[in-house]
């Protein structure tokens, strides 16, 4: 796995022509399932995907890609059915599976802040090789206000 460093910065849209893959994602019960369509397919050199050191994705140990909340597809459940998580800021909800408690997607609340976008943690999808993935750090614990901590909070 190779990590370079990274300003924390936010996702662009794919162009409309670029190439794409399909990934099957779902939660350890398969209570959800989904299909990502995602631009670069992380078999790609230029494929980032990011691993963040905030408290959350450090805690749940999240490798998130970024792709347009419409190349998000349930197969089984819904967005709305996942049991959802904010912290801190409360501009992101952290979806999780309230069976098995995967942690599966994450998605903006806040219009200025990742607009459009949903952040797909990749260790749910099936026959991704770890390994191989060109992961980006991203300093999420420095963008974060120290308030942002959720063991801070009361």
């Amino acid at each position: 796995m190779s990590k370079t460093e990274s300003d924390f910065s936010l996702p662009v849209a794919p162009a409309a022509d670029a190439p794409t893959a399909q990934y099957q994602g779902s939660c350890h019960c398969g209570a959800f399932a989904y299909t990502v369509t995602q631009s670069p397919p992380l078999s790609s050199p230029s494929a980032e995907v990011m691993d963040c050191n905030c408290s959350i994705c450090s805690r749940n140990g999240y490798l998130f890609i970024y792709t347009p909340d419409e190349r998000v597809e349930f197969t089984k459940g819904s967005l709305e059915e996942f049991r959802a998580y904010q912290f801190g800021s409360k501009k992101m909800a952290h979806y999780f599976c309230g069976t098995c408690g995967a942690s599966c997607l994450a998605r903006s609340v806040d219009p200025t802040f990742f607009p459009g976008m949903t952040c797909v943690n990749v260790r749910m999808l099936q026959g991704v090789d770890l390994k191989a993935l060109n992961l980006k750090f991203a300093d999420g614990a420095s963008y974060n206000p120290p308030d942002a901590d959720a063991s801070t909070q009361s």
